[in-house]
């Protein structure tokens, strides 16, 4: 066989061999880069955003976040959730989307509770917040219209301007009168007659009457017959 026949074979074979390792090297290479290692996703949701970025460095994962108002019960900068969820396959140097609780627009409950209704809702106007229902309910040995319990406790995050139930007492159920016809009476004893009993006239109007002597009752809030009690309010316009 010719000899130079013999060393181009050789070559060739070679050469083969070299494509081949070369062919197997970019396969393996782009295989590993394309698969790579699987990693479980870290269960960030409720940490402070800098300790979930400490998580995830260590999980070898990436995390982009968004921030917004999430309904405002979540302490600013905490994550509130996040994708893929926790426990997810996902593949190392993978990113992670966390969705961050915005600092804007969060206010934080005052305690409320033993404090007056009227204090109460200065407190929730000072604090970025607002009254929302009330309910009343009978208490002994508490004063009436004092907080007993608030829908959420101090110190909780709400979104700025959120609504704040409140429950009240309204005292001993005590006794109720049904309300007399006060028209042509001296104000000066029914005020002494409600007194009393433990009533109290909040509202007295005072109006020019021609022909009739100061302080003789014209109109009455509320009108004969409705039942009245301690926590009622009663007015009266008298003449001047």
């Amino acid at each position: 066989m010719n000899k130079n026949v013999v060393l181009a074979g050789k070559a060739a074979a070679i050469a083969a061999g070299y494509m081949l390792v070369l062919v197997a090297s970019v396969f393996l290479t782009v295989t590993l880069l394309v698969k790579g290692g699987e990693v479980s996703a870290p269960d960030l949701t409720g940490l402070p955003l800098q300790q979930a970025y400490a998580v995830a460095a260590r999980k070898g994962v990436y995390l982009k976040k968004v921030v917004g108002d999430f309904g405002g019960a979540y302490p600013a900068n905490s994550v509130v959730s996040q994708f893929p969820a926790p426990g997810t396959s996902v593949k190392e140097k993978a990113v992670i989307k966390v969705f961050v609780a915005s600092e804007v627009g969060q206010a934080v409950v005052p305690q409320l509770v033993q404090l007056s209704q009227k204090d109460s809702e200065l407190l929730l106007k000072k604090s970025g917040l607002k009254k929302g229902h009330t309910a009343f309910v009978a208490v002994a040995d508490v004063t009436p219209d004092t907080v007993i319990s608030q829908s959420l406790p101090a110190g909780s995050r709400v979104a700025a301007g959120a609504a704040i139930d409140l429950l009240l007492s309204k005292g001993s159920e005590g006794v109720s009168y049904v309300m007399p016809d006060l028209i042509g009476k001296e104000a000066a004893k029914v005020l002494v007659f409600f007194e009393s009993r433990g009533l109290k006239i909040s509202r007295i109007e005072e109006v020019p009457y021609f022909g009739l002597k100061p302080g003789i009752i014209l109109k009455q809030f509320p009108s004969p017959g409705f039942e009245i009690g301690a926590r009622n309010l009663i007015g009266i316009q008298v003449s001047k």
